[in-house]
């Protein structure tokens, strides 16, 4: 049997937190954002098991995702391709029934002069990153609705921050761009959007990562884990007073201390960032790392945890213990970029 790093999916988990971010805007669609791989999960068997329950409306950032994406959930459901169409690329968008989501003077140009399928169009509302400037939506709104989108949407960029002035400010200045095309739907609420309350949701939502249990939504939201990570311990051991752990010797013991080497590291997606903040949860007890976590193994002080460590035991490094969002605040970033980090050694497997 191999040790290799396992990544359990929990497909039904995933489908409960979108009913559940779902609930929270009555009346408006509830999409699922299953780019970069459904954030490293998966999306054919994410999405799949998302159609299912009634999803019938996805976000993916590539062209080629969203072909892939066709295939794995069929006609029928919607797919928004986020970065939008590149030269030579328009046919391929019709041919495979996805929406292209025109963001840039280019993207018009091409969607124009081009046997077309359907389209959105994204305003920029603050986040300058992708989005038509909201003074063209003031000159061009006619030549914009001619081509028919069948949404109209913007990006938060301080959503996670619900007091920041900019939220208010992006949705007042999304609402003029909504009045002006009032026979099309409209989407703002990215996850943390969802929970800025009814005046955020319009007629679409577009839920990432709340989907795999990562945000922190408030207190009367609940979200289950979307993924547990584990790997496998190979080595358990004695280590002695007045020596250190791992490379650089950043980590010295001061007393003797039992250790457990465990078959994960950077190259798996388990950030070098966390050396000695992480900890990995055996039988449900944390056990922090000792010294730099390495491109395939971790250490271990597993002294205070469960008696009778042996290898062949199992630690848990993303789950119900060790959540999403801490493990990635201990490494100094997002959840975000732990699930989409994780490396093609991970076995994924689904449930």
């Amino acid at each position: 049997m191999s040790f290799m790093p396992r990544a359990t999916v929990l497909t039904s988990n995933i489908v409960d937190n979108w009913r559940t971010l779902d609930a929270l805007h009555p009346g408006a669609t509830t999409a699922a954002v299953v780019k970069a791989d459904a954030y490293g999960l998966g999306a054919a068997k994410v999405a799949r098991a998302l159609k299912i329950a009634g999803c019938q409306t996805f976000f993916v950032a590539y062209l080629e995702e969203g072909m892939a994406l066709r295939k794995a959930v069929g006609k029928g459901a919607r797919i928004f391709v986020l970065n939008g169409p590149m030269r030579g690329e328009v046919a391929a968008y019709r041919d495979a029934e996805l929406t292209a989501v025109l963001s840039s003077e280019l993207h018009l140009k091409l969607w124009s002069t081009a046997a077309r399928g359907t389209c959105a169009i994204h305003v920029d509302t603050g986040m300058n990153r992708l989005g038509l400037p909201l003074a063209m939506i003031d000159t061009e709104a006619t030549a914009l609705r001619r081509l028919a989108p069948v949404l109209v949407m913007s990006h938060l960029a301080c959503a996670d921050d619900p007091k920041n002035p900019m939220n208010a400010a992006q949705r007042r200045a999304f609402e003029e761009v909504a009045d002006t095309f009032p026979d099309t739907p409209a989407s703002l609420a990215n996850s943390a959007g969802c929970y800025l309350g009814k005046g955020y949701g319009f007629d679409l939502t577009r839920p990432g990562l709340a989907l795999y249990g990562g945000t922190t939504p408030p207190a009367n939201v609940t979200l289950k884990t979307g993924v547990v990570l584990e790997s496998t311990i190979i080595n358990v051991f004695k280590g002695r007073k007045d020596t250190s752990v791992g490379y650089g010797a950043t980590y010295s013991l001061s007393e003797d201390r039992l250790l457990a080497t465990c078959a994960i590291g950077y190259a798996d997606g388990l950030l070098r960032a966390g050396s000695g903040k992480l900890k990995g949860w055996i039988d449900g007890v944390p056990c922090p790392v000792a010294g730099r976590i390495s491109m395939d193994l971790v250490t271990l002080d597993i002294t205070d945890g469960p008696k009778g460590i042996k290898p062949g035991a199992h630690v848990e490094f993303l789950g119900e213990h060790a959540k999403l969002e801490a493990q990635a605040a201990a490494c100094g970033t997002l959840g975000y970029e732990l699930l989409t980090g994780l490396g093609p050694r991970v076995q994924r497997n689904y449930r």
